[in-house]
């Protein structure tokens, strides 16, 4: 046990310094990178970054090619579409859970956490220069908040399994347009507001209009009437 410990220790350092670069837009897509390079930068066996690459491999923000290296992936609006439907169903559903339950002891607790996240994310944009991933991160947490909830553990790892994914998509659409952040913050608004309320069909198409305007793809993803 002493000896697996140490093992997972390093493949969540490789993986976190990997998921890092990607995000910050370090490594970039087209670009084949060596496993044994990453191996020598990070001075670990091979194993350790070996499973730190199927991981993201298995997020879908690389492709791995062996015996020649990793690269990572570009991806195409069709499956940032297919992502976005995910999500769109996964939050909407926890979002109509939450206003269903508003009066328990529970889901005031995370009404106030998810207004704690909704201050912290307005006290950013009081900078003039603006973090944007550090941004992405309180944006993915505030929907993090509403997942756990529901103490689903196939939920949450399929929403895991795309968290990558979505906070590559936001900070990309950011980074373009940096006048869609308050709006997401607005839009975190009125969905808490809704929850807070009980409106449990209003706070799950919210949730919806939240993805499509935060994601505009020329149509909506989520597919609402």
């Amino acid at each position: 046990m002493s000896h697996i410990a140490p093992i997972r220790r390093l493949q969540d350092e490789a993986y976190d310094y990997l998921k890092e670069k990607i995000l910050a837009g370090e490594l970039v897509e087209g670009e084949l990178y060596s496993e044994s390079q990453l191996t020598q930068t990070l001075n670990m066996s091979r194993t350790p970054v070996r499973d730190a690459l199927l991981r993201l491999n298995m997020e879908g923000l690389l492709e791995i090619y062996p015996s020649r290296g990793f690269m990572i992936r570009n991806v195409g609006m069709a499956e940032i579409k297919e992502t976005l439907e995910i999500r769109c169903a996964l939050e909407g559903y926890a979002a109509y859970v939450l206003a269903e339950r508003n009066e328990t002891r529970e889901a005031r607790e995370i009404v106030r956490r998810l207004n704690e996240n909704i201050d912290i994310h307005e006290q950013m944009l009081l900078d003039r220069e603006v973090d944007i991933r550090k941004f992405a991160e309180h944006n993915i947490a505030f929907h993090n908040i509403m997942i756990d909830y529901l103490h689903n553990d196939t939920i949450s790892q399929m929403y895991k399994k795309f968290e990558n994914k979505i906070r590559e998509m936001t900070q990309q659409r950011w980074e373009k347009d940096r006048n869609m952040m308050p709006l997401v913050i607005k839009a975190h608004i009125q969905i808490v507001a809704l929850i807070r309320s009980g409106n449990k069909e209003q706070a799950y198409t919210r949730i919806k209009l939240h993805n499509d305007r935060d994601y505009y793809l020329g149509e909506q993803a989520c597919n609402m009437q």
